[in-house]
């Protein structure tokens, strides 16, 4: 069945600026590009393809899906596995692919495989002793190798203990959530989903509010103060509250917290709308409807990324509604 971008409702735009070259460097630069690319480059009208992994972030866990639970930018001591989130775009099936860890810059473990994950999408690969033992604070490097040749690399750390930890401030959700809306926000916290209990507690944790109000014209928005680390707010509008279920708008909430995790743990400079994003945010929204016994809603809104046999979301399809849907953002 065809699939209805109109659907999604939170668009966000974000234009890459691109800078007028002349002619004659033009043409050097592409045939530059062609040289560097990983695998073999495909020539279109006016592009140039090549097998690629997008940016690699780091977290706690992951789901089945690719959504990263509990983003980090450094891990805390006593971690026991190291999870790795990244796109990956005009991929092969049987394209030769290396996945190596090095551990303050000396190999730790690599794994040799055949790309099975069709050409466009995004995956993950995670570290951790079979044992379940405590990895050793230091560096952590992924690195991705494709044909051979290094395509992405990211490093992380795993923390050293420190004696003394500051208290976190206890905050009553009662204080930060509008009445109206605790419901939505107790499905989300007792619900049998890592992702989703831990997308609550961020409101205790950091103090983000969820707040109703007639002054948006999306269903729900995560505001915050642009240059700050601030918690920021949940709104929901008071409409969308008024004429859908429960599941629905705590899925939208879910949908918004997960923006608000972005926000927190990344680099402010680079934060804005990316498929990447989106797409963990929609997968979080799609995940309380399947906790909820919802299913009934993905199939009359989402049924061309949604597979009712297997409970599933086909991830690869909703990246492509995605990438059509917010078609100026970047991929990651």
């Amino acid at each position: 069945m065809a699939y209805t971008p109109s659907l999604l409702k939170r668009r966000k735009e974000r234009v890459r600026p691109i800078n007028n070259i002349s002619g004659a460097f033009s043409f050097i630069l592409i045939i530059l590009l062609c040289l560097l690319s990983v695998g073999s480059p495909a020539f279109g009208e006016h592009t140039i393809s090549f097998a690629a992994f997008g940016e690699i972030s780091f977290s706690e866990g992951v789901t089945e899906e690719s959504v990263p639970i509990r983003p980090v930018v450094a891990f805390d001591p006593g971690t026991v596995k190291i999870c790795a989130v990244f796109p990956f775009m005009n991929m092969q099936d049987g394209m030769p692919v290396e996945v190596e860890w090095l551990y303050n810059d000396e190999w730790f473990y690599s794994t040799e495989e055949e790309w099975d994950e069709g050409e466009e999408g995004i995956t993950h690969r995670s570290i951790s002793w079979e044992d379940g033992r405590e990895l050793d604070p230091g560096i952590y490097t992924l690195r991705l190798f494709i044909n051979g040749q290094l395509a992405r690399s990211a490093d992380v750390e795993v923390l050293a203990p420190i004696e003394e930890e500051t208290p976190k401030p206890v905050r009553n959700p009662e204080d930060l959530i509008d009445p109206d809306l605790m419901k939505a926000w107790e499905i989300l916290a007792y619900s049998d989903n890592d992702l989703l209990q831990d997308l609550a507690g961020l409101v205790p944790d950091y103090g983000i509010e969820l707040r109703l109000t007639d002054e948006i014209d999306s269903n729900g928005k995560y505001v915050y103060a642009s240059g700050k680390k601030e918690p920021g707010k949940v709104y929901i509008s008071w409409d969308f509250w008024k004429r859908k279920t429960w599941e629905e708008v705590s899925g939208t909430i879910a949908h918004e917290l997960t923006h608000a995790v972005q926000h927190l743990t990344s680099d402010e400079e680079t934060f804005g709308c990316t498929i990447e994003r989106e797409y963990e945010a929609y997968m979080a929204e799609f995940y309380v409807l399947m906790e909820t016994g919802r299913e009934d809603i993905l199939m009359k809104s989402w049924s061309a990324i949604y597979n009712p046999k297997t409970g599933k979301i086909w991830k690869n399809e909703l990246w492509k509604a995605l990438q059509d849907a917010y078609e100026t953002c970047p991929e990651y």
